[in-house]
């Protein structure tokens, strides 16, 4: 039997880390050979969340993937956000939540994509309906993954799966009540030039009907005060990381974790008048506060469909 290797994004986010560890934990259990891969490190969220356990991360992979068995991607559906040579027939299977994807890419893998809030429900899922049990360390990153991905269950895309997945869980760990804030917290390591690497890091380039697009998104604490500050800042690193490139819209999306709204903040006039149309949105000088959160998962589709009609 050859192993399976579960693995996500480059420098995975909390749920990314925590769906490889999780769906490797459960075909093993299930008689299958696997290893969870970490591709890259992991971020400051998930340092924290492993912190409260008795586990330290997996090791980082060293060396690129082709031949070296057969990949299951979780919270993710494209190969090429792996950033490592492999053969695209090596993924075998895919599980995500996303409505908009790249699954369609590789027909001949097994796909699990379902509309909910975080990619580990879909993993605590698979241990429930087969009565296997999660070992206690998994079953905080899981936890973990939920809260963050469903901004402590306050985001449109939380569903009630997300939740009754995240109650069976509190069945085996003990969470603290300050448990999201902390978290939350942990991940905001904006001071400095940690800034720039955060904006470095977490930004998307994408296609859709021929446009190109870049999507910069932060999920911190205490906007109000990020912005104050540091406004300028943010839009003068957002433009030298597009530098050169020849994109058709582009903005940022900053998503306050514990308030529960966004600041929108558009580089051109092309892209305020697309946000604002489907976002219902006022722009005043390429920027928008909203009264929830909006993640950019759900922006993404949006667009998509205006694109589609424009």
């Amino acid at each position: 039997m050859e192993k399976l290797l579960v693995t996500s994004n480059l420098n995975p986010d909390l749920d990314g880390y925590a769906c490889s560890v999780g769906y490797a934990e459960y075909l093993k259990l299930s008689g299958k050979k696997a290893d969870p891969v970490l591709l890259g490190e992991i971020d400051d969220e998930t340092t924290y969340v492993l912190n409260l356990t008795s586990e330290s991360a997996i090791p980082q992979f060293n060396g690129d993937l082709k031949g070296k068995g057969e990949l299951i991607l979780v919270d993710t559906t494209s190969a090429e956000s792996l950033k490592t040579e492999l053969d695209p027939k090596q993924v075998v299977e895919i599980v995500d939540h996303r409505r908009l994807n790249d699954a369609y890419l590789m027909p001949w893998a097994k796909k699990q994509i379902e509309l909910v809030g975080s990619c580990a429900t879909l993993i605590v899922e698979k241990f429930i309906t087969d009565k296997l049990p999660i070992k206690k360390e998994t079953a905080h990153l899981l936890y973990g993954a939920i809260v963050s991905n469903t901004i402590n269950f306050k985001n449109q895309i939380t569903t009630v799966r997300d939740k009754n997945a995240a109650k069976h869980l509190l069945k085996e760990i003990e969470i603290a009540e300050d448990f999201a804030e902390k978290m939350f917290r942990a991940r905001t390591n904006i001071k400095g030039d940690n800034l720039s690497r955060y904006l470095h890091k977490d930004y998307v380039e994408l296609q859709i009907c021929g446009r190109k697009l870049t999507v910069f998104q932060m999920e911190i604490v205490e906007t109000d005060q990020l912005i104050k500050e540091r406004l300028s800042e943010i839009i003068s690193i957002a433009k030298f990381i597009i530098k050169d490139k020849e994109l058709d819209y582009c903005f940022i999306n900053i998503i306050d974790t514990l308030k529960a709204y966004n600041y929108i903040i558009t580089l051109d006039e092309t892209t305020e008048n697309m946000l604002g149309k489907i976002l219902n949105l006022k722009f005043q000088n390429n920027f928008a506060k909203t009264d929830i959160i909006i993640m950019r998962k759900e922006i993404m589709p949006k667009i998509k469909e205006y694109l589609d009609y424009e």
